[in-house]
C-alpha cells in the first residue's frame, strides 16, 4: 500500500527526487541495465545504498542541534501605548470650525484642540439657558406659595405642586449643567463645541481640517494624543506556539536605523483570536531614540529557553500516513526511518523532544526519494530482488 506523503507545500527541490526515482527505477516500461548494481537494499524502514550509487547524489543530510533553544521570528506591529494615549472623537455631529493645535505640539489636559460648530450642541446650550431661567422662576414661585400658605391663603395642595415644579426644574438644570461641564462652553448659545485634550501629551496624529464634517460614528479618530517615547509592540503568535511564550521573555526588534532594540514581554493573552488563529503578546518599547513609528509593521525575535531534545530543519520531517517521520543517516549510504513528534519552533525549525540523539544527521533533501524506495520494497520483493517490505 502506498503511503501518503505530505508535510508542507512541496517546492521543486522536493519534487525533484520523486522524478529521479521514477527515472532510476522505472523508465519506459523496462528496467535500466544498471538497476541491479545501483539498487538499494530496503528492509523494515532501512535503506542501504551500494557504494558509488548515483542516487546518493540527490540526498543531503544535516546534523540536528542539541536543545530547543531558539529565536522565534514573529510578525508584529507598533502601536500607541493605550495607558499613555487617547483618541479624540467628536461627541456630537458638526463641522470643524477652527483648529488650535498642530501635530507634534505638546498639549495639556483640558486644552482646546479644535472648535466644532454643532447645531445639536447649540440646542443643548439653549436648553441649559432655558433651564436656568425656569429654575429661577420655579424657586420664586415656591417662595411665594410658601408665604401664601403660611398666611392661610394658599392650600397645602398648591404648596405641594410648587415644590414638585421646583424639584423638576432642579433636575432639568442639573442635567444641563452636567452636559455643559462634560463638553464645556455651555454658558452661551453659540453652537461652538470645544474638542479638548483629555490627557497631557503630544498631539501625534490629526485627521481633521477646517470645514470638515465630523460625526461620532466616524471610524477614525479626529486626533490622537500620546507619548511617542513609549510604544507598544504587539506580536501575533501562532496558537501552536503560544504555550511557549511567557511574560518576562526577551524580545529583539530592529528599528528604522537597523539597530536591534531589546524589550521584555509584559503580557500574553489567554485566548486565541477566532479569525486569525493567533495569540497576541505585548511588549513595551523605549522609543526615546525615535526608531519606531506607531502603525509600523516589524519582525521580532523572541528568545526561547532550552528544553532538551533536539531541533532540526522543518524540511527533514515528512508526514507519512498521518505520522511524522525523518530519515536518519547512520553510515555511508545507510538510512533509517524514525517516527518522531515534532513541534514548531519558528524560523524554519522544529523541535523533537525525544527519539533523536544530539549530533544525529537527518535527511533534509531527498526524503521523498527515500520514502518512494521504502514504498517500492513490496513490489521489489515480488519481482525476485530479495528486498523486504518496510
Amino acid at each position: 500500500m502506498k503511503s501518503t506523503v505530505a508535510y508542507r507545500p512541496q517546492t521543486r527541490h522536493a519534487v525533484l527526487p520523486a522524478l529521479l526515482v521514477l527515472a532510476l527505477l522505472g523508465g519506459c516500461g523496462r528496467e535500466p541495465a544498471s538497476y541491479t548494481e545501483d539498487a538499494p537494499k530496503v528492509s523494515a524502514g532501512q535503506i542501504q545504498f551500494p557504494a558509488g550509487s548515483r542516487q546518493l547524489d540527490v540526498l543531503r543530510s544535516e546534523a540536528v542541534t542539541a536543545g530547543a533553544s531558539a529565536s522565534l521570528q514573529l510578525p508584529g506591529r507598533v502601536v500607541w501605548d493605550e495607558t499613555r494615549s487617547s483618541a479624540l472623537r467628536t461627541p456630537l455631529a458638526g463641522q470643524v470650525a477652527r483648529i488650535e493645535a498642530q501635530p507634534g505640539q505638546k498639549v495639556k489636559a483640558g486644552q482646546v484642540i479644535a472648535w466644532i460648530t454643532s447645531p445639536e450642541f447649540g440646542q443643548a446650550q439653549a436648553e441649559g439657558v432655558r433651564g436656568r431661567a425656569e429654575l429661577q422662576q420655579a424657586r420664586k414661585e415656591l417662595e411665594r406659595t410658601r408665604e401664601l400658605h403660611a398666611a392661610g391663603v394658599a392650600s397645602g395642595r398648591e404648596l405641594d405642586e410648587a415644590e414638585a415644579n421646583f424639584a423638576g426644574s432642579q433636575a432639568d438644570h442639573a442635567r444641563a449643567a452636567a452636559f455643559a461641564k462634560a463638553y464645556g462652553n455651555g454658558q452661551h448659545v453659540d453652537q461652538r463645541l470645544p474638542l479638548r485634550a483629555p490627557i497631557d501629551g503630544v498631539l501625534v496624529e490629526r485627521r481633521m481640517s477646517p470645514g470638515m464634517t465630523v460625526s461620532p460614528d466616524s471610524e477614525q479618530p479626529l486626533a490622537v494624543i500620546g507619548d511617542p517615547d513609549r510604544l507598544w509592540l504587539l506580536l501575533d503568535v501562532p496558537e501552536s506556539l503560544a504555550g511557549r511564550l511567557k511574560a518576562g521573555m526577551q524580545v529583539s526588534v530592529s528599528g528604522a536605523d537597523g539597530q536591534p532594540l531589546q524589550a521584555t514581554l509584559q503580557h500574553v493573552d489567554d485566548f486565541v483570536d477566532s479569525e486569525r488563529r493567533v495569540v497576541q503578546a505585548r511588549a513595551e518599547l523605549d522609543n526615546r531614540a525615535r526608531g519606531f513609528k506607531a502603525g509600523q509593521y516589524v519582525r521580532a525575535q523572541v528568545a526561547l529557553p532550552a528544553e532538551g531534545g533536539v531541533s532540526l530543519p522543518d524540511a527533514a520531517v515528512l508526514l507519512i500516513d498521518g505520522k511524522q517521520v525523518v530519515f536518519v543517516e547512520e553510515g555511508k549510504g545507510h538510512f533509517v526511518r524514525h517516527a518522531v513528534h515534532a513541534e514548531e519552533l519558528g524560523d524554519g525549525r522544529l523541535w523533537v523532544r525525544e527519539g533523536l540523539a544530539a549530533g544525529a544527521r537527518v535527511v533534509v533533501e531527498g526524503g521523498l526519494l527515500l520514502q518512494q524506495l521504502a514504498d517500492s520494497a513490496p513490489a521489489a520483493a515480488s519481482s525476485g530482488t530479495g528486498h523486504a517490505a518496510p
